[in-house]
């Protein structure tokens, strides 16, 4: 049988990467209550990972940019690296950009600058150590040329450790005058599925019941 190409490959990889990342924020926004993690499962889209990505990302602000604070460091050391070496393409400052853009918007949105501070701090500790061949750049060196596998593991980190959901909290007014606050997890006629926020539980109402919504 013919090998799979390494196209083939990274994209099977990619997307296994995709069902695990799901996979820990549905058990995370449920508090890994199997039984309410498998409803959720039954009302989110599983072809809109990306969505689910991108939601957790900014919704998680605080951690963000905590694991933000541990990656840029060695993403810093992977392209010095690569221009030491005389392998820097301009794509490969792509990934490096969008990481800096994302954690300096944070940084300014949260005024979390004691995390730009860490971030400079080991920045600067990573330098001095490959600069002047310390003990530990052996280390910081392997990190660095596996710079992908850091990623992956910081968005799996963020997905396990954070019960944000990937949607805003709102709070929906009923038609009896009663409210449901939480995260609509999916609308489809007739009914409307949120995650409530106290409890994490499914609740489903009608959706010709609900009079309003709004973001809290």
């Amino acid at each position: 049988m013919p090998k799979p190409s390494k196209g083939t490959s990274e994209a099977n990889a990619l997307a296994l990467g995709g069902l695990l990342f799901l996979l820990l924020r549905l058990l995370a926004v449920a508090h890994y209550d199997w039984d309410v993690a498998f409803s959720l499962a039954d009302s989110v889209n599983f072809n809109d990972v990306i969505g689910v990505v991108v939601g957790t990302f900014l919704g998680a602000g605080s951690l963000t940019a905590i694991i933000l604070a541990l990656i840029l460091p060695v993403a810093f050391l992977h392209h010095y690296k690569r221009l030491r070496d005389r392998d820097w393409r301009p794509h490969h400052l792509v990934m490096l950009a969008v990481l800096v853009g994302v954690f300096v918007a944070a940084v300014i949105t949260l005024r979390d600058w004691a995390t730009l501070l860490v971030v400079l701090v080991i920045s600067t500790a990573f330098m001095i150590v490959v600069l002047r061949d310390g003990p530990g750049r052996p280390w910081l060196e392997k990190a660095s040329s596996h710079l992908g596998v850091t990623v992956w593991l910081g968005l799996f980190a963020l997905a396990g450790l954070t019960d944000t959901v990937w949607v805003p909290e709102a709070i929906l007014t009923l038609r009896d005058g009663g409210t449901v606050s939480g995260y609509i997890i999916d609308v489809h006629s007739p009914y409307t599925e949120v995650l409530t926020a106290h409890g994490r539980q499914i609740r489903v109402v009608m959706s010709q019941d609900v009079v309003s919504r709004a973001e809290k």
